[in-house]
């Protein structure tokens, strides 16, 4: 009999282990799941808007040096016509940038350019609107002449 008792503990323990797991604790791992997952998309939505603001920057000091170089040419930088002069320049001189439109930042929007007609400060700047495509929030990116 003593036997018979331990088989019978011993085939209703390996049923209650191949039984399988209850809705409840599915419930529990989909959650968990579910908790990591929002985790892990708001970090690379982040890294993938602070790569759009560094490529603006990189694109903007890539038209900083053109227009040092138009200024170096022409002895002032761009006036009304802004950014466009460094696409189409005076002269039949070779473009300054490539493209043939005014260039945008990761963001869509066009690249701003505001030449100053003072001489206190810097003589030029260059504006993105920045993520929210809004001019004069906190997001904006800004990059001044030499």
């Amino acid at each position: 009999m003593g036997t018979s008792r331990i088989n019978r503990r011993s085939i209703g323990a390996l049923r209650r282990a191949e039984r399988g797991m209850t809705l409840l604790e599915i419930m529990i791992v989909i959650a968990i799941l579910g908790l990591l997952a929002s985790v892990v998309v708001v970090a690379v939505m982040n890294q993938f808007e602070n790569s759009k603001v560094k490529t603006t920057k990189i694109k903007m000091g890539t038209i900083k040096t053109a227009l040092s170089q138009y200024k170096v040419n022409h002895g002032e930088y761009p006036g009304g016509e802004g950014l466009k002069k460094l696409l189409n320049p005076p002269e039949g001189m070779k473009p300054y940038l490539k493209g043939k439109n005014v260039p945008k930042d990761d963001f869509g929007n066009p690249i701003i350019y505001k030449a100053s007609s003072g001489s206190n400060g810097p003589p030029f700047e260059l504006i993105s609107k920045g993520p929210d495509g809004q001019i004069g929030t906190d997001d904006d990116i800004k990059l001044l002449g030499p």
